[in-house]
């Protein structure tokens, strides 16, 4: 069983194709998607409101056997990955946990809150930068990752930590895109799952600028 945990601002195909690279790659039987409240390795705000990304992802993963979307912790404030962790671990005990993480993320554990503690509890599945365009081979994805300084950083820790590599194919999209096209007033089909797209647009998200 994986845990997905991200603010997911907008959730987005791009996501949707690392869980199920994830649950294909490994033979997971599910994923638990886990909606950060305000993650304390973001730089910035977080711009949707909980409520609207966890209802975005319930969206999204809708028609999924095999997505779950976590229930909520009693904490919707901060968020820290240990807390989610346990919090599930106690809902599935005797269970073998999976984490699925980018690889902007990952390069941050050895700063997460009680990082030595998480870093033992499972195994990670990280999902290179992939640079679209960038294989001129085209018949294979393109990673642009290393994951051996994060586990140096982790071992001087004291932490053994197991990771593998998420085999994706590129993709171009971030929420980051999908924000600046609905500040800009642009489509956002095929960017998202419908349904996604018609609450984002309902609900008016990501049509004012950040707060600086």
């Amino acid at each position: 069983m994986a845990i997905f945990g991200g603010t997911f601002d907008p959730v987005h195909w791009g996501h949707l194709l690392m869980a199920q690279t994830a649950l294909s790659q490994f033979a997971l039987d599910r994923v638990i998607w886990m909606p950060d409240g305000i993650s304390p390795h973001k730089s910035r705000w977080v711009l949707g409101r909980w409520e609207q990304r966890r209802e975005m992802v319930r969206r999204a993963i809708a028609n999924h056997p095999n997505f779950l979307l976590s229930p909520p912790l009693e904490n919707n404030g901060i968020s820290y990955a240990i807390e989610t962790f346990l919090s599930l671990q106690h809902l599935y005990p005797d269970t073998q946990w999976y984490w699925i993480i980018g690889s902007d993320a990952f390069q941050t554990l050895p700063k997460w809150h009680r990082c030595q503690e998480i870093g033992k509890l499972c195994e990670w599945l990280v999902a290179p930068r992939l640079v679209l365009g960038a294989d001129t081979q085209g018949d294979r994805p393109t990673t642009c990752f290393d994951p051996s300084p994060v586990v140096a950083q982790m071992n001087a820790l004291g932490v053994q930590i197991r990771c593998s590599l998420l085999e994706m194919p590129s993709i171009g999209i971030s929420s980051s895109l999908i924000r600046r096209f609905c500040l800009e007033g642009r489509e956002l089909r095929y960017l998202v799952p419908e349904t996604v797209r018609t609450y984002i647009t309902a609900q008016k998200l990501y049509q004012s600028p950040p707060n600086p």
